[in-house]
């Protein structure tokens, strides 16, 4: 119990990574590796061939002391990806940077939207702001190789059902409505501020599983 408690924290602090370390203003003066802790996510998904892939992801956590005398919490994901053949004997497998969503199953390969975060330690010891990059990839004919696309953060990857033979997967980035914007209130007979407005688009591809072919030359405006 107290085990379970403590990788809970842990977490829970480390998802507060983004928050906490991007501030270049702020000096390392030590880096503490923490073990490995398996997350507890772990999804599979069966192929149009009747390939079985399962997608273990583990997250590794770091803890830094700064000059401040704080310690903050940075964190990273890796995923497993097993395939077993439709055969049921043969097996293969790799390993690749940041956690694994699957977004669908086409006819030539299974989706998924890898989300990919960290920080890096520049050699003045100086922490450098947290990234985050978001991509989709194809896990198909020339796995363990992963053609990948780069999506959006605010767009939501759609992908076609199994088609005919010889028809390549359809695969669409919609962007998503913005959430509601909360405006401060305003004295009385004071203007109201406009609401920021963002243009959404729509963006679609094709692929046979080991590369991604543009349909739109350029993102399609949606209301």
């Amino acid at each position: 119990m107290r085990w379970f408690l403590a990788a809970f924290i842990l977490l829970l602090a480390a998802n507060t990574a983004a928050a906490q370390v991007d501030d270049p203003a702020v000096s390392v003066v030590n880096v503490i590796p923490i073990p490995t802790i398996p997350s507890g996510v772990s999804n599979s998904v069966i192929d149009h061939n009747g390939r079985l892939f399962i997608f273990d992801v583990t997250f590794e956590n770091t803890m830094i002391l700064t000059t401040e005398g704080v310690y903050r919490f940075a964190r990273s994901a890796k995923t497993r990806v097993t395939v077993i053949e439709s055969d049921g004997t043969t097996k293969r497998d790799g390993q690749y940077n940041g956690s694994f969503q699957i977004a669908g199953v086409g006819r030539y390969a299974v989706y998924a939207i890898v989300n990919d975060y960290g920080f890096s330690m520049a050699a003045s010891q100086t922490p450098v702001p947290i990234t985050i990059v978001r991509r989709l990839v194809a896990l198909g004919p020339v796995f363990p190789t992963l053609p990948s696309l780069d999506v959006p953060l605010q767009a939501d990857v759609k992908v076609s059902a199994v088609g005919d033979d010889g028809t390549p997967d359809s695969i669409a980035f919609v962007d998503v409505t913005p959430s509601p914007i909360i405006l401060n209130p305003t004295e009385a007979g004071a203007p109201v501020p406009a609401i920021p407005t963002r243009l959404r688009t729509v963006r679609m591809f094709q692929s046979d599983g080991k590369s991604f072919t543009p349909l739109t030359p350029s993102p399609i405006p949606i209301p």
